[in-house]
């Protein structure tokens, strides 16, 4: 199997799983809200969820779009060429990160600057 067509099946089964993923959250904030109890502690308890449910629901779509990303990049031929600096990212990294956008290097750049 090829690189891309490796990335091709990794990213497709991936955005289904994270789909559902962001489904069960919605499903699970609905029924959160359905039942809430009459007491105004267990309310607060039960209105903490969505404490936990906002920011998994944000990862989730911000990696959904990552995701679809890539997979917009496969098909206009641009999959595998970093958006940084234009030379092809390593294939060791693809396969450990399908959805990368950029080479090591730039995506190291940021955290060198930091350190500086």
């Amino acid at each position: 199997m090829s690189p891309v067509e490796y990335a091709k099946a990794y990213l497709a089964s991936r955005h289904q799983d994270l789909c559902q993923r962001l489904s069960s959250i919605a499903q699970s904030r609905r029924d959160g809200k359905a039942q809430l109890s009459t007491n105004s502690t267990e309310q607060a308890l039960e209105c903490g969820n969505d404490s936990v449910l906002d920011p998994l629901a944000k990862a989730t779509r911000l990696e959904i779009a990552q995701v679809r990303h890539a997979i917009d990049r496969i098909y206009s031929n641009r999959y595998g060429i970093c958006e940084g600096c234009g030379l092809p990212i390593n294939r060791v990294r693809l396969r450990a990160v399908p959805e990368a956008m950029l080479c090591s290097s730039c995506a190291m750049a940021p955290l060198a600057t930091m350190a500086a």
